[in-house]
């Protein structure tokens, strides 16, 4: 136990702002507001000796020197302050973890639980003593108190984090879906009966929309042939009756013709054009083979003069008869002369036998293609022929009969229209069903993983590492009493700890609404004393280090022996085999007649 007394204003809490400023605070060092006691200029740096476990490493801050403002040194190696932390909280084996500001689902990116807001609890600053740690959010605290009590790992695990962020996407999935599917029943609300449209759009609806317009189509298209038959009935004479029906067969079986011929020329002409692309080919592959063999007769004499591996000049080889490459038996020279003429000539060979056969089939193409267009005039010539026959008869019943097939053409014109807008309709639904499909794929997902991290969060006993810490609290202010009776009044503490919060109470009040300002500052003393008592369980990852600027006044007067009482109970718990190497450095005016403790006195007083 460490303890710095000495009058007010002697630089006790400036000792404890410089050292939590080498525990890697990014800002800037406690001396560089103090110009006016001349600290700015007597200072350049600092520095501290942490021992972790076995090993100790010498810790620096130099803001004066170039380049190292924003740095820590560890044993003369210089890092950023935020790799520092996580070198920091590497070696104390406190576990990194990320936690949810407030309700997990909010969608906010779940930020770093870092060793600066470990620090918070561990040093507890002159000015910071209205709340357990002042100013730091909720959800920091809780997250903060989990890693010391080791469950922090556990409740924010990769699973949990995992599990969160394919929910949000779920819900991402299905408010589009929603939004879609509103978006979609407005659109098709014109399209739709009343009925329908009360129901929502869907493949049901859609189909039986479909239905009601092949059935109204159907009844159009009927009521047209009979106004059509009725005039004609009214308009064309009995006896040229069966001629026009006779005519309008031929008109009918002259349009098939003609369209079965045209399909025959265009895929005639289609070939025709496939062929051309095919000779041109075959061409320009002869040339190629013509240039081939011209550059052979060129290069023939040309031999290899160096290895194609490490590019060595080749020396000629001994026996001339051997290839002096491969150094395999040579053939007759006419025989290895004549192998390239030959293969280049069966190639040639070949392309213009190809070249020929293709003519040919191009003379058959071209006589197929003008007979088809042969045929297709004749086809024109002969309906053409049936329609000037008819023209008087149509001119008759369309003169009759025009008002009526021209409402019944429009009608059925938007018809048309309306069951094209139905089929994009019935795509759009694909969409909708894609997007469900998306969603119970992630559903399937995430039943095995909540499944796995509910179980993980059954096998956290919460009631029993919150007990560890409010037996720690309880035991500080049973020691107050035996130290000074009566000190303390109240209720033990009680903590309520879950997954998503944690609760400090007096008995059945919060703990602000039960204390007064006294008593608060006993309640806060009891909170470092529950930390500090953690850590001896190999479960918990409090690092053994308390660090308390006390206010200048204690329970309401100045203090000299009197504030003694409230530090004994640290002195007794650090004196313990368990809690060996743990350390508390803690501020005062006096704690005059302390013992088994460790004094540093500050005499020199810094006037502005």
């Amino acid at each position: 136990m460490n303890v710095f007394v000495g009058p007010p204003n002697t630089g006790k809490t400036k000792w404890l702002q410089t050292l939590d400023f080498l525990l890697g605070d990014p800002g800037a060092n406690p001396y560089e507001s103090a110009e006016a006691e001349g600290l700015a200029e007597k200072y350049a740096a600092a520095g501290a000796v942490l021992q972790i476990g076995e090993d100790a490493f010498r810790i620096e801050r130099r803001w004066t020197e170039p380049g190292a403002k924003g740095k820590v040194f560890v044993d003369g190696e210089g890092m950023p302050a935020r790799e520092f932390q996580h070198w920091l909280m590497e070696k104390l084996a406190i576990p990194v973890v990320n936690f949810p500001k407030g309700n997990p689902m909010s969608g906010q990116t779940w930020p770093e639980l870092g060793f600066r807001s470990l620090l918070r609890h561990i040093h507890r600053q002159q000015r910071f003593w209205g709340s357990l740690v002042d100013l730091q959010p909720d959800a920091e605290f809780h997250a903060s108190l989990l890693s010391f009590l080791g469950l922090a790992d556990r409740v924010y695990s990769e699973d949990y984090g995992a599990l969160v962020k394919l929910r949000l996407e779920a819900m991402s999935l299905r408010a589009k879906r929603e939004q879609y599917g509103q978006t979609l029943n407005d659109l098709a609300a014109d399209l739709l009966d009343d009925d329908d449209v009360s129901l929502g759009v869907s493949d049901t609806t859609i189909f039986a929309a479909q239905q009601r317009l092949r059935d109204t189509v159907q009844k159009l298209q009927d009521k047209r042939m009979h106004v059509l038959a009725e005039a004609s009935a009214r308009t064309i004479p009995l006896a040229q009756r069966s001629r026009v029906e006779s005519l309008s067969y031929a008109r009918a079986e002259a349009l098939e013709a003609l369209t079965a011929v045209s399909r025959k020329r265009q895929a005639a002409e289609e070939r025709l054009k496939d062929v051309l692309t095919y000779r041109k080919d075959l061409a320009d592959e002869i040339d190629r083979m013509a240039r081939a063999a011209d550059a052979g007769d060129i290069l023939s004499d040309l031999r290899v003069t160096h290895c194609p591996a490490c590019d060595q000049a080749l020396k000629a080889a001994h026996d001339p008869e051997n290839c002096f490459v491969c150094h395999q038996r040579l053939p007759d020279a006419p025989e290895i002369e004549g192998l390239g003429v030959v293969r280049l000539r069966f190639e040639q060979d070949r392309l213009k036998g190809e070249l020929k056969e293709a003519d040919d089939l191009l003379d058959v193409l071209r006589r197929d293609v003008k007979k088809q267009a042969s045929e297709a005039w004749s086809a024109e010539q002969a309906l053409r022929a049936i329609e000037v026959e008819l023209g008087p008869a149509r001119q008759a019943v369309a003169a009759l009969a025009q008002a009526d097939v021209s409402a019944i053409d429009v009608a059925l014109g938007q018809a048309a229209e309306r069951a094209k807008q139905m089929d994009r309709v019935t795509a759009a639904l694909e969409l909708g069903k894609s997007l469900t499909a998306q969603v119970e794929a992630l559903e399937d997902q995430i039943r095995p993983l909540a499944d796995r991290v509910d179980e993980s969060f059954r096998a956290i006993d919460f009631d029993a590492a919150s007990q560890w810490l409010e037996d720690g609290m309880n035991a500080y202010l049973e020691a107050l009493n035996r130290e000074r009776p009566h000190t303390w009044k109240h209720s033990p503490v009680e903590i309520d700890l879950t997954r998503s919060s944690v609760t400090f109470r007096i008995g059945r009040k919060k703990w602000q609404g039960a204390l007064g300002g006294t008593d608060t500052l006993y309640f806060l003393m009891a909170y470092n004393y529950g930390l500090l008592s953690l850590s001896p369980r190999p479960e918990t990852h409090y690092p053994g280090l308390a660090i308390i600027d006390v206010p200048g006044e204690f329970s309401g007067e100045s203090v000299g022996d009197k504030e003694n009482f409230i530090v004994q109970p640290f002195i007794d718990l650090l004196n313990g085999e368990a809690l060996e190497g743990a350390q508390l450095i803690i501020t005062g005016s006096a704690f005059t007649g302390l013992t088994g403790v460790h004094v540093q006195t500050q005499t020199h007083v810094h006037i502005a």
